[in-house]
């Protein structure tokens, strides 16, 4: 294996692809040689090969040669990540030109950070390409499925204790400012490559990045510059539409701060934006009352889901907060919606985005309460669905994609081979947690049926029915009677 090949190759990909400047080649060169305990480079052409084909010769290179500990995925990520951050500007040049794209236009200013994440192999689109993706058509909208193959599956229970136990590694968590530039270890993924733009919301410091699993378009991460809990209150309205402000054509929307139906992690106060348009916002509304100069929708969707939206920012949110208040003192025996122990029990999924001069906010009713039959979260979803959807119902679900767990592409692909009758397969372990559903897809499935998509829209279903187990207010003719009263009360 030829490492000078392969560093000219990076070099030649770094200055065509706009993410190093011609006056840095020889300084790069020379990083890289040391990097590979080289001392000498020769420059000599080379063919075009993808950037990712590239990092994997040099890992591998690195492993044999000893450099590194493991030829393990995360070890030799962590290696690659610190590879490109050799090509990369430093963080201050990054900020300097976002800043300056920023002031004549939002949408150059994230496009550049945008395509700079993407060229830096820190948003790995080859390995997000290999994702596993699906429409399903249900009652009320279409959802977008996903068996996303770069993240695994967290346990609810790990992520409940893990918001009660404060880090004292560094850094604290895969979210804090400390990420940038890290080289990781064997169990904490790096982040040399990544680069974060500072901004302020709620005239607090903060910051924006890329998320390198982008579970869909523009998929970023806001975050706050302290490691702090994540908290739902008043001032969460004021820094989503701060931050609709500053990018106006993204959507912003925070995780619930309660375990259970929060997402996966607890412990840093953050939010998530993207250009993408989920199928929540389809979502039929009934106009309920217009207060002032805010309109009050309730939707049809299997998370309680209450519709504001106005152009006058301060009224918007006052009636947002007005909503939380009342929710978090909401009791309804008849319907487990209880507050008990003096610990709160409900919180909101609050998602904003603009929509010409108004804003928009949709507050999903949560409710983290827990008791005999359930465990694990009376509005989580139950014990028939974790063979496909065991985590928190988070903000990205709660909005009608599912992220499904990378085991299931195995697990789907032995279940096809099942229907299509090779009987033996339902002895694989793996398969264990699916036996009952495979006995209710037998009868259902038909010769004409293609084996992978049946499946798939089966499971589509199974996700649909953990979204109404997630939903407060349930979709039936008394759910969405106390949904109404509850409405008009709020906002009285």
């Amino acid at each position: 294996m030829d490492i000078n090949l392969n560093i000219n190759e990076l070099l030649k990909y770094g200055l065509k692809s706009g993410i190093m400047n011609k006056a840095d080649y020889v300084y790069n060169a020379n990083v890289l040689i040391a990097m590979f305990n080289r001392h000498k480079f020769e420059p000599i052409e080379t063919e075009e090969r993808p950037v990712e084909a590239i990092l994997d010769d040099m890992a591998i290179f690195a492993y044999h040669a000893h450099l590194i500990s493991s030829n393990d995925v995360v070890i030799m990520d962590n290696f690659k990540a610190a590879v490109m951050d050799v090509l990369l500007d430093k963080p201050q040049s990054v900020i300097n030109k976002f800043n300056f794209l920023l002031a004549k236009d939002a949408v150059s200013a994230t496009d550049y950070l945008y395509d700079l994440s993407k060229k830096s192999n820190y948003i790995q689109t080859k390995r997000i390409a290999q994702n596993v993706s699906w429409k399903q058509t249900v009652e009320y909208g279409e959802l977008e499925m996903t068996i996303n193959l770069s993240k695994p599956e967290k346990d609810p229970k790990m992520i409940a204790m893990q918001l009660g136990q404060r880090s004292t590694t560094y850094p604290k968590c895969q979210l804090c400012v400390e990420n940038e530039g890290y080289r990781g270890t064997g169990a904490y993924d790096g982040r040399s490559n990544m680069r974060i733009i500072p901004i302020t919301l709620n005239n607090e410091p903060w910051y924006f990045q890329y998320s390198p699993y982008s579970y869909f378009n523009e998929h970023s991460i806001v975050l706050h510059q302290e490691h702090k809990p994540m908290i739902i209150d008043r001032t969460t309205f004021v820094k989503l539409l701060d931050f609709l402000d500053l990018f106006p054509t993204y959507f912003v929307g925070s995780n619930a701060g309660l375990p259970i139906v929060g997402g996966s992690i607890l412990d840093h106060e953050h939010f998530q934006s993207g250009k993408h348009h989920f199928p929540i916002e389809k979502a039929k509304g009934k106009l309920v009352e217009k207060k002032e100069e805010v309109s009050v929708y309730q939707l049809v969707w299997p998370l309680s889901t209450i519709r504001l939206r106005s152009a006058n920012k301060t009224e918007i949110i006052d009636l947002a907060n007005k909503i939380l208040l009342k929710w978090q003192d909401y009791e309804n025996k008849e319907l487990s919606l209880c507050n008990s122990n003096g610990e709160p029990h409900h919180t909101l999924t609050p998602i904003s985005r603009k929509e010409g001069k108004d804003y928009v906010l949709d507050l999903i009713l949560r409710s983290n309460f827990t008791n005999e039959e359930f465990p694990g979260g009376v509005f989580h979803p139950h014990a028939d669905c974790h063979h496909v959807k065991k985590e928190n119902i988070g903000l990205i679900e709660a909005m009608g994609m599912g992220i499904l767990p990378p085991r299931l592409k195995i697990e789907f692909g032995l279940i096809t081979k099942i229907l299509l009758g090779s009987e033996e397969l339902i002895k694989d372990l793996r398969l264990t947690k699916h036996l009952s559903w495979i006995q209710e897809l037998k009868p259902k499935f038909t010769a004409v049926d293609d084996p992978m998509e049946f499946v798939q829209k089966e499971a589509g279903l199974v996700f649909s029915k953990a979204l109404k187990d997630a939903g407060v207010f349930k979709m039936d003719p008394a759910g969405q009677k106390a949904f109404s009263d509850f409405i008009k009360k709020a906002i009285t």
